[in-house]
């Protein structure tokens, strides 16, 4: 069941993966909103995750969905999807290549099943809870770090600012990694996934956020610990041990 379940969201993630490529290909169109400081969306998100829902309505029906754009709930005890139409909307829009589509399916507050997709470097990653990792839908193992560069990727959102991530990186490079800031947790989790990060740390990130990426790391090797902190706000430290 889950590894059709995988079969399925895949191609879900595929056909999103397509309409991102054909916004970044158009992005002088964009409508683009400051929802706040620092934080957009803009027209792609929105029909990106309009798009990924009536998919997922289709093959899952009567699940419980949540997005980032289009609201829902996903409490400790319900079991549904969480969607990231573009996470990295700051990047996409000026045409950098780190941004990316998430789909994660999440059973009271565990993520079990997700796939990220990668659009502008022609990536798929994905999992099920005990299936493994799968890249471009063919199986993938031995994704440990091979190198001894320890490189540490973090989130900054309106819940944890610049200034106290300043400090969380300081402690983290006390700790001899390097750490980057890519303002984009599905590309960093995902690289996280691939063995070309040492780990990823956000505070105050959304469900949405992390729900394909915690089973993704977690399957891949990784050690990976996600808390709810605040309402909507959750926290995910993901390592290579």
């Amino acid at each position: 069941m889950a590894t059709d379940m995988l079969a399925e969201l895949e191609a879900i993630l595929s056909s999103a993966a397509d309409l991102g490529m054909s916004w970044a290909a158009r992005r002088s169109d964009l409508l683009v909103d400051e929802k706040s400081a620092g934080q957009f969306a803009s027209s792609a998100d929105l029909e990106i995750e309009r798009h990924v829902r009536a998919s997922l309505m289709r093959h899952f029906p009567g699940q419980a969905v949540i997005g980032e754009e289009l609201g829902g709930r996903l409490g400790p005890d319900i079991s549904g999807w969480a969607i990231d139409p573009i996470d990295g909307t700051s990047n996409f829009i000026l045409g950098l290549p780190i941004w990316g589509i998430s789909i994660g399916y999440v059973e009271r507050g565990r993520s079990v099943l997700g796939a990220i997709a990668l659009p502008a470097l022609g990536l798929c990653v994905s999992a099920a809870d005990g299936l493994g990792v799968r890249v471009n839908g063919e199986a993938a193992t031995d994704l440990r770090p091979k190198s001894p560069v320890k490189i540490l990727a973090i989130g900054e959102n309106d819940f944890e600012t610049g200034p106290e991530t300043d400090i969380r990186a300081q402690q983290f490079r006390v700790q001899d990694y390097s750490v980057v800031r890519y303002r984009c947790a599905v590309f960093a989790l995902a690289m996280c996934a691939l063995g070309r990060l040492s780990g990823y740390v956000e505070h105050g990130c959304g469900l949405w956020d992390l729900a394909a990426g915690a089973v993704i790391c977690r399957e891949a090797g990784l050690q990976v610990s996600t808390r709810n902190i605040d309402e909507g706000r959750w926290e995910i430290d993901a390592r290579w041990m």
